[in-house]
């Protein structure tokens, strides 16, 4: 990996990152973006695409008036459909997800937790015609039902569900969490019946095309960080044992079956975050025996495939740089043709597709600078044989008022030489407004992970709140990063805090140096490994005038004794608490808490497993008993990631007025 000064843009937007200029003039016109406006967009999820191509189903998320959190609704919008709006699918005053298509496209099957007699409160298997009609449950599981799929003579239905009772609250006994099983249950109704045994915790399964067998990613253990050391492995469709195909070290998603049913291909790496997907593809025969990587050394990260019919080429979805790259990979060779780069799959997790049986159409969520993901059809263009390019359809446009009135700002994509020389990407959004011949004041903004990066889409909660509030923004994606390559995503490994915080402050030396931002006005913020670095960036340098940390760690000790995720930073940090104890205090903030100067704001949701609020109150009280400005809010209900409007809201109003107080008061 070789530094570069480029500042060509090899995503969205056109523009470079040369100086600090306004937004153009019809951007100024428009209406600047409040956390209340953000509050107000729909998103779109998890789209399927019929089997005759015709239609594609996707979930809604949206906040109805006078709800906290967002209700979800199931959609069909149709690809040939010439100024035909989508169609609500399913009419419920509850949340409603998850759609699949029988194999014959006459019926959907979802997940919803309607209220009906018998549905024990919980999320529920429910199918429907296809053209429209009432509803029918399944069955009903009194844990309720997760992650469905059809039979491949869509006579059946697969799904997960948690396995036991309830455990008591009180008082709370701290064992080993409840085991996830798969199941299959009859399309006709009728007794659902166990695939898995009672020990085993399924995470990710797929059916064979030949209806025969399960490939699965499972763990011996039940709890959520027994899924770092999850293995692949075989199941017949009609249960058993399950028959362990890896050795894995790392962890595994995105199973796909070969046209035969002989071989199963995978993604792996090692992931900071169950749901972050990119790394290498492996192929490895459904009988035993060795896996076979058809990705090392690639500069991006595949995250997603599907065998296309032929059974030597399978369709590739995954990150590269700040956007993401789809493409056909040859099995035996390893080569990959690129079919579309600088689009940017809006899966936040996964760059998943939901292709034809051909690979030749899917459908998937596109975002971008000028709107918020969007459902799109693609279709390959040229012969089978040698596809070139992708056509792209849009299907919805569901925040009109977003797109034709708020003032956003695209960011523009600069390159910079990170630590040992290492080229490193940004992404830079100066502010809607900005007077004066002096630079703004610049947020660095840290993602999470950190098997996470920044990519070039319309803006999450807070990037265009804080740019229409007047600051400029950086949003790095350091060394653990994926999207380029599984070595530079490794290179964090047992270096958190080390090399990845150097990347970060040679981007801000590098914005400096362009005069993108005002050297005496800096902030700081992130949210988890990124309120990990914020934390850590106060302790390490005083350059900072203001920090926001939110669901942050700050002594890995405590974090280790308390998280439901001690797996991640043993292998994070390459250490174990209670034979390098040393390295847990050398990579905690807290340990350099006398250093801090910088007002530090701290946000923290209550009922947060992941990251302990514990967290948040020991880095309180080292910054006020060094007297440092620092204020902590917690925010009851929330867990990692908020969920409640009024909650994103003011967290998010009170970062920008934190900031505005320490860099533009």
């Amino acid at each position: 990996m070789s530094a570069s000064d480029v500042t060509s843009v090899t995503s969205q937007s056109s523009r470079t990152a040369t100086q600090a200029s306004p937004a153009e003039q019809p951007i100024i016109q428009r209406q600047p973006i409040t956390p209340e406006m953000m509050a107000s967009l729909r998103y779109p999820h998890d789209p399927a695409l019929s089997p005759d191509g015709k239609q594609v189903t996707y979930t809604l998320a949206e906040w109805a008036p006078g709800q906290q959190r967002r209700r979800m609704s199931l959609w069909v919008a149709d690809v040939a459909g010439e100024g035909e709006s989508p169609r609500l699918l399913a009419s419920s005053d509850k949340n409603d997800q998850g759609a699949r298509w029988s194999p014959d496209g006459q019926t959907i099957a979802f997940l919803s937790d309607r209220a009906e007699e018998g549905g024990y409160g919980k999320p529920q298997l429910y199918v429907m015609p296809a053209q429209g009609g009432a509803a029918r449950r399944v069955c009903a599981m009194p844990n309720g039902a997760q992650a469905l799929a059809w039979s491949p003579d869509g006579q059946r239905l697969a799904f997960t569900s948690l396995h036991g009772p309830e455990p008591s609250s009180d008082p709370i006994e701290v064992t080993p969490g409840r085991h996830t099983r798969l199941w299959t249950t009859p399309l006709a109704g009728g007794q659902p019946a166990p695939v898995t045994p009672p020990n085993l915790t399924v995470w990710d399964f797929a059916w064979s095309p030949d209806g025969a067998s399960f490939a699965l990613y499972y763990s011996d253990g039940p709890d959520e960080t027994d899924w770092y050391r999850g293995q692949v492995g075989v199941v017949a469709a009609g249960g058993g044992a399950v028959r362990q195909l890896t050795h894995l070290t790392r962890q595994a998603s995105g199973l796909a079956w070969s046209p035969d049913s002989q071989r199963i291909a995978y993604v792996s790496g090692e992931w900071s975050d169950h749901g972050l997907v990119g790394g290498d593809v492996f192929v490895i025969p459904a009988s035993g025996g060795a896996a076979r990587n058809l990705t090392p050394d690639v500069e991006y990260s595949p995250g997603w495939v599907q065998w296309l019919p032929d059974g030597r080429r399978l369709l590739l979805s995954g990150w590269d740089g700040v956007a993401s790259r789809i493409g056909v990979l040859d099995e035996a060779t390893g080569a990959l043709t690129t079919l579309e780069r600088g689009v940017l799959n809006g899966e936040r997790g996964q760059p998943r597709l939901s292709a034809s049986a051909d690979g030749r159409a899917f459908a998937m969520m596109l975002s971008n600078a000028q709107h918020p993901a969007e459902i799109y059809h693609g279709a390959l263009g040229g012969p089978g044989d040698a596809p070139e390019g992708i056509n792209w359809r849009r299907l919805t446009r569901l925040n009109p008022l977003a797109e034709e009135t708020w003032a956003h700002v695209p960011s523009q994509l600069i390159t910079y030489a990170g630590a040992d020389g290492w080229e490193i990407q940004a992404l830079y959004t100066p502010p809607l407004n900005h007077e004066g011949p002096d630079a703004p004041p610049m947020i660095l903004v840290v993602h999470g992970g950190p098997t996470s990066a920044h990519t070039d889409d319309y803006g999450g909660w807070i990037n265009q709140a804080l740019v229409s509030a007047g600051f400029a923004i950086l949003r790095p994606n350091p060394r653990g990063s994926i999207g380029r390559g599984v070595a530079f995503a490794d290179a964090v490994l047992g270096d958190m805090g080390g090399k990845d915080f150097e990347d970060l402050m040679l981007g801000v030396d590098e914005a400096v140096r362009r005069g993108l931002a005002d050297p005496e006005r800096l902030g700081i913020a992130g949210w988890s490994y990124g309120g990990f670095m914020t934390a850590w960036g106060v302790t390490q340098t005083p350059r900072f005038k203001a920090a926001m940390m939110g669901a942050g760690v700050c002594d890995y000790h405590s974090f280790h004794a308390q998280t439901n995720i001690q797996d991640w930073d043993e292998r994070f940090l390459k250490a174990k608490p209670n034979e390098q104890p040393e390295v847990y205090r050398e990579r905690s903030a807290i340990s350099f808490a006398k250093h801090v100067t910088t007002p530090t704001l701290i946000i923290h949701g209550e009922k947060d497993p992941c990251v302990p609020v514990n967290q948040a109150y020991a880095f309180y009280h080292a910054l006020r008993e060094q007297s440092v400005p620092v204020e902590l809010v917690v925010y009851p209900r929330e867990g990692h990631g908020f969920l409640e409007r009024d909650h994103i809201a003011d967290w998010v109003g009170r970062m920008i007025h934190w900031m505005t107080t320490y860099l533009r008061g």
